[in-house]
């Protein structure tokens, strides 16, 4: 029956070596080459709209910048009725020197009258478009003419039919009579560094196709217009040179055209190449699989099940589950290495439960200690001047210490029952009043039901020391209120005051304390109380503080509910 069994596995490792190998693979391969594709295909286009966009803003505002300029200087009706002195002529002038360091984009300003007579020229000679005997009611003119409001907007090739230069135009008129014109001259050179800045082919165009700048000429005709009829925003085209993605994008009521184009040949190229290996590597993997299985199978299924079982066992709990297999190959040393894992194990388990149990002793030990020296200075330093000042007073303080300290050192085990714990902290809240006298009242609101109760020793003490340290703040009275109640099957524990309260920061600060497991503060008190209860009963009981500033504070012990006898 074993016999068959293992006959049967090593057949179903072949078939698995074929169906769950070389399947998958074969999937994961068209996975792999559609995930490359469209990553190829989105990085395209996600580097095309962003080239575009970054050249349509830089564009826009430049061009947005000397329209702006352009209107402005218009309104200065001044310039043309000869009242322009140097001041106003320098003004104009420091303005387009701003602008144009702002934007490092530079154009060239043309004032002229109604009869195209120069005001204010950046050349010594105008520009061929600007005759006012050829060019008057022709070109950008004709449009600032007609729509005297507007500004124009116009690419110009007048002096060189294959090198445009933009032009920004605004009238100067009043109640529809012309008296100038405002122009801003830009040549190409202007955004040549910008776009050839970009990864993506970029043409700028006019509504026409007319190429105003452009980083690859191989997409203009022999007009040198931008040929490639592309539908905005982005499509893809076929071109003369290969298949292309286009973003375009029109600006200023499609007065100008933003062109982005990336071809598609190298990334079709790498996606090739990348075919190609993953095909590469599949056909080797099933010739490989193909001649293995067979071998693998028989000779990995003898002590398969020997290991097997083992898992299954250890599974269960069996700790002693030792796995024995003949041979040399990797299952041997497999075998080896459980059996000394589980010794390692079981050793480790029993060192980490002991180590557990001294840890949690230690810190118990440790945190309560730590009560002691916390409020003896204060106490004995107090002492020290009721000597001088009312010996029978001192002398009952330090009965009142001794029982304290005796209580806090004394073998009695680390829980005691409520009414005992407080009966000695009635013992501190007397040191307290000596040391304070009337300013320093207190109350104690604990049902007898609840005196039975068992809780760790000194737990309260810590609770009302800071209750002093921090409600004598601003305050000249205080008054500390011990009470205690069962709440959900658990003994809560309260001490409040109507202290100075704490400050967001301060109680923000011991919150955080107590959130950890570790102290690198030198505020002991309530850490030690709340590390002293998590460690004896669990991380659900603990220390909460609640504190507003100038109210007062409320400190809350969690404690699980047991009794005494």
């Amino acid at each position: 029956m074993k016999r068959s069994r293992h006959n049967y596995f090593k057949e179903d490792i072949r078939r698995i070596l074929l169906m769950h190998a070389v399947v998958p693979v074969a999937l994961l391969t068209l996975v792999c080459l559609g995930i490359i594709r469209g990553t190829l295909t989105y990085q395209t286009e996600k580097t095309n709209r962003d080239d575009n966009s970054v050249m349509v803003n830089d564009v826009e505002t430049t061009i947005s910048s000397y329209m702006q300029l352009a209107e402005e200087l218009a309104d200065q009706q001044d310039i043309f009725i000869g009242q322009m002195d140097a001041e106003t002529r320098a003004k104009i002038f420091e303005g387009i020197y701003s602008l144009a360091n702002l934007l490092d984009r530079r154009a060239s300003l043309y004032v002229l009258d109604q009869d195209l007579a120069p005001v204010i020229s950046a050349t010594k000679k105008l520009p061929e478009f600007m005759d006012g005997v050829n060019y008057k009611n022709w070109g950008i003119f004709r449009m600032m003419n007609q729509n005297p409001e507007d500004v124009a907007l116009k690419l110009d090739n007048s002096e060189d039919e294959n090198d445009y230069r933009l032009v920004i135009g605004k009238s100067v008129a009043t109640d529809n009579e012309i008296h100038g014109y405002v122009l801003f001259v830009m040549d190409n050179l202007q955004f040549q560094t910008s776009i050839a800045a970009l990864s993506s082919n970029t043409v700028i165009t006019d509504t026409y196709g007319w190429v105003y700048v452009t980083n690859n000429y191989q997409f203009l005709n022999t007009m040198n217009r931008f040929d490639l009829n592309a539908t905005p925003p982005y499509t893809y085209i076929n071109s003369s040179n290969g298949k292309v993605y286009v973003t375009s994008t029109p600006i200023f009521d499609g007065r100008l055209i933003i062109h982005s184009i990336s071809a598609l040949e190298g990334q079709v190229a790498i996606f090739r190449y990348i075919l190609f290996i993953l095909l590469f590597v599949f056909t080797l993997l099933i010739l490989i699989v193909l001649f293995s299985s067979k071998k693998i199978a028989a000779r990995k299924t003898r002590d398969l099940y020997i290991i097997l079982d083992a898992f299954e066992r250890i599974r269960a709990g069996d700790l002693n589950t030792y796995v024995y297999v003949s041979g040399n190959d990797e299952f041997a040393a497999v075998s080896e290495s459980w059996n000394l894992m589980l010794d390692s194990l079981k050793k480790q388990i029993e060192t980490n439960r002991e180590m557990a149990s001294l840890v949690a002793t230690a810190q118990r030990r440790q945190l309560t200690s730590q009560f002691n020296p916390h409020f003896l200075y204060n106490t004995l330093e107090n002492i020290r001047f009721m000597c001088k000042m009312d010996p029978k007073s001192a002398e009952r303080m330090v009965f009142n210490l001794s029982t304290l300290l005796h209580y806090s050192i004394g073998n009695i085990g680390e829980e005691v029952s409520l009414k005992e714990d407080m009966d000695y902290t009635e013992n501190y809240f007397s040191i307290l009043k000596y040391r304070f006298g009337q300013t320093f009242r207190y109350e104690i609101d604990i049902p007898e039901q609840l005196d039975a109760c068992i809780i760790p020793k000194l737990i309260l003490q810590p609770l009302i020391e800071n209750s002093i340290k921090h409600g004598f703040t601003d305050r000249t009275c205080l008054t500390v209120i011990i009470a205690a109640r069962i709440e959900q099957d658990k003994l809560i524990l309260t001490c409040e005051d109507d202290g100075a309260g704490m400050d967001p920061k301060n109680l923000n600060a011991i919150r955080d304390l107590l959130r950890n497991s570790t102290n690198k503060t030198n505020h002991s008190g309530l850490f030690n109380i709340h590390r002293r209860v998590q460690l004896r009963y669990g991380d659900e009981y603990g220390v909460n503080i609640e504190s507003k500033e100038g109210v007062g504070t409320i400190l809350t012990v969690t404690l699980p509910v047991k009794y005494s006898g």
